[in-house]
């Protein structure tokens, strides 16, 4: 059975959780630039299209990319007695869609999902 004391704890975490939103997707979206920054030269910005030798090395990027989705966010939380480090899990799908889309102009389509 869930007290009054639990209650406020899942209310905290939930705060925090939304707290950190923001700088974890900035976060995030700086690590994906920092991944894609390294491939984007070997999409064609016209055409989209990609040379055959460089298609293994743009798709790495884009797997790790698309793994950056369920993003874990590390942050200093303010305790009662002292701050301590915590660890926050988002999802960034959506974020994660819209960056590539607009960095490579690559739709991510999901297992399970229709084109």
């Amino acid at each position: 059975m869930e007290t009054t004391k639990d209650f406020l704890k899942y209310d905290q975490f939930e705060t925090e959780h939304q707290h950190n939103l923001d700088a974890a997707r900035e976060a995030c979206i700086s690590e994906a630039g920092d991944i894609i920054m390294e491939v984007e030269h070997m999409v064609d910005e016209v055409s989209l299209e990609v040379p055959l030798r460089h298609v293994p090395e743009l798709a790495e990027a884009i797997k790790k990319v698309a793994n950056l989705r369920f993003f874990e966010f590390s942050a200093q939380v303010e305790g009662k007695y002292r701050v301590y480090e915590e660890d926050f899990d988002y999802d960034f799908t959506t974020e994660i869609r819209e960056f590539l889309s607009d960095s490579l102009g690559y739709e991510l389509i999901l297992e399970g999902e229709d084109k």
